[in-house]
């Protein structure tokens, strides 16, 4: 690969000017005070132009061994911000004189002052439609750029393309500077988005930044350090980390994964996710809203993919192992437990809702524009939590859906082991995962009502399992305190959830009673989830859960005030 341009990322020119420093250390805000204005001096322009295109070395995955780069491609840099910067010898200002956007084919044009002769072009990895930014989360964030070598312009017409190759210079690993990489995760990322706004053309995505660095490695630990864990989407910073270890796990390459990590920023920024996270797999009987948040992500990258069905994630020396496969196409046949707690199962029902009618059991087609209306619309404001469930129930309720639709939908959702579903809490389920206490997924109790029995699995190897959670609905009859208490010999807590939103915990004692009261609106439904916090163990136990009117006296809203130990 023949590398056109640098990589300025690192501390290649912290020393030169302040510019150059911005350039290092990536400040977007500081680029849009300082920058980004034509030089009022130099603006008598008598016909120079320079133009080009831009373009970044996409190098595809396989499905047996990993990243071939022998069958790279240069595809265009889209949308991103290209500026000209007059060119000074080291020391010297560096001049910003003019800034546009690239095209859709990576190209961009300027015109050149007529006293100016020598310039570079700077192009950043980022961009404002969708608003994405790839930065540098072991160098204080540092905004990645694409600079030019300095160009002379004394012609009236100059061309200067620009490549951003991949730095790979056989095996085993790289030789060069990694210049495609960040604009690899952001082409990715912006075709995603792009793909939603051309069929709901009115949609505005809030910024997404992107943190990518040849540090980042799967271990935990701080992610300043590139100490990442795992390729991920953050909620509490609303950001986007991508593995960049070299001859250990890189993904600005793996599309799907990308794909992936941006559903999660869907969920939480357009949508909703009342996933628990944690480590799952092929075969685990998980939470159902851990199911259905991976299964939503793994789906995802196939609909965007279309007609690559299959998610492949790359790795290892000279990233030439295939680490995972998963075809989303397979429907279920590699799970040995289908069904609604199951990610295989949830990603198998989305991606078949989507796309063409393929297969004896899936008669439903539509497209990416009503699931996009679905987890934006019902999904995002059910009363229940986040599910397989709740996600059919308001696709079959949307306004004109035929007898025969629904029917077609019943059948897809039954060959992944689900039941006809009935409404967003499961009602009518009968696949309890391999034991009977995992059914009915919401327990129904009433305010002063009886009290209910919860039954948990200890044998789970996580608390994110489906045995360790339980479910509880109930309306409150009118406005006014609601005590609820939770009594258990094991470990146990309370989250209470209104439409998806956390409302009150209580997760103070290794044993005994936990409790909050709440002030609780007229006629309103609430889910009460019971965590139960003993796993790798054996047997079950049980839980007592009471919901009754009044305060309890020195018990309003506790909020974790101790530290759980994964046990």
């Amino acid at each position: 690969m023949h590398v056109r341009g640098t990589l300025g990322y690192g501390l290649r020119q912290l020393e030169t000017s302040r510019l150059a420093r911005l350039v290092g250390v990536g400040a977007l805000s500081l680029f849009g005070v300082l920058g980004l204005a034509v030089n009022e001096a130099k603006a008598d322009t008598k016909g120079k132009v320079l133009y080009g295109k831009l373009t970044y070395d996409r190098v595809p995955s396989t499905l047996e061994n990993g990243l071939n780069y022998s069958a790279a491609v240069q595809k265009p840099i889209r949308n991103v911000r290209v500026v000209l910067v007059e060119y000074s010898k080291e020391g010297g200002a560096n001049t910003e004189l003019a800034v546009t956007t690239s095209g859709e084919d990576g190209s961009y044009s300027f015109p050149v002052p007529d006293l100016v002769t020598r310039v570079r072009v700077r192009a950043f990895a980022e961009t404002a439609n969708p608003p994405l930014r790839v930065q540098d989360n072991t160098n204080g964030n540092a905004l990645y750029a694409l600079e030019s070598a300095a160009i002379t312009t004394t012609a009236a017409v100059t061309v200067k393309d620009l490549n951003a190759g991949s730095g790979f210079g056989g095996v085993p690993s790289y030789t060069g500077a990694r210049a495609a990489a960040p604009f690899a995760s952001l082409d990715t990322l912006y075709a995603t988005a792009r793909a939603f706004m051309a069929v709901r053309p009115l949609v505005n995505f809030p910024l997404l930044p992107i943190n990518w660095s040849v540090n980042n490695r799967p271990e935990p630990g701080d992610s300043a350090l590139g100490q990442i864990n795992t390729s991920h989407y953050n909620k509490g910073v609303g950001a986007i980390f991508i593995l960049g270890k070299a001859d250990v796990d890189t993904d600005e390459y793996d599309a799907h994964v990308m794909v992936h990590e941006w559903g999660h920023y869907f969920e939480d920024k357009m949508g909703r996710s009342d996933s628990i996270g944690g480590s799952h797999g092929s075969g685990d009987i998980v939470d159902p809203r851990l199911a259905f948040g991976e299964g939503w992500g793994n789906a995802l990258s196939a609909m965007i993919l279309f007609p690559d069905a299959k998610y492949k994630d790359t790795g290892g020396v000279g990233q030439a192992r295939t680490t995972l496969v998963i075809d989303m196409e397979t429907n279920d046949s590699d799970d040995p437990n289908p069904g609604w707690f199951s990610e295989a199962s949830v990603q198998s029902v989305l991606y078949d809702l989507f796309d063409p009618a393929n297969e004896s059991f899936d008669n439903v087609a539509l497209g990416l524009g009503p699931i996009y209306d679905i987890m934006t619309g019902g999904q995002k404001s059910t009363q229940a939590v986040t599910s397989i469930f709740s996600f059919t129930k308001a696709l079959k309720a949307v306004p004109g859906t035929s007898a025969s639709t629904i029917a077609a939908i019943d059948r897809l959702t039954s060959a992944s082991g689900i039941a006809p579903i009935q409404d967003a809490f499961g009602t009518g389920e009968t696949n309890d995962g391999g034991n009977a206490a995992n059914l009915p997924l919401f327990r129904q109790m009433t305010v002063d009502g009886p009290s209910e029995t919860l039954t948990f699995l200890a044998d789970v190897d996580n608390i994110n399992r489906l045995g360790a959670n339980r479910y509880i609905r109930f309306t409150s009859p009118a406005a006014g305190s609601i005590q609820v208490i939770g009594d258990s010999i094991r470990d146990i807590g309370l989250t209470l959830l209104e439409d998806g939103k956390q409302i009150a915990v209580a997760d103070n004692n290794y044993t005994g009673t936990e409790q909050f009261s709440f002030l609780a609106k007229a006629n309103k439904v609430y889910v009460l989830t019971v965590q139960g916090f003993v796993n790798k163990s054996s047997g079950q136990y049980t839980a007592s859960v009471r919901i009754a009117s009044g305060d309890i006296a020195g018990k309003a809203t506790i909020v974790n005030q101790k530290t759980k130990a994964v046990r």
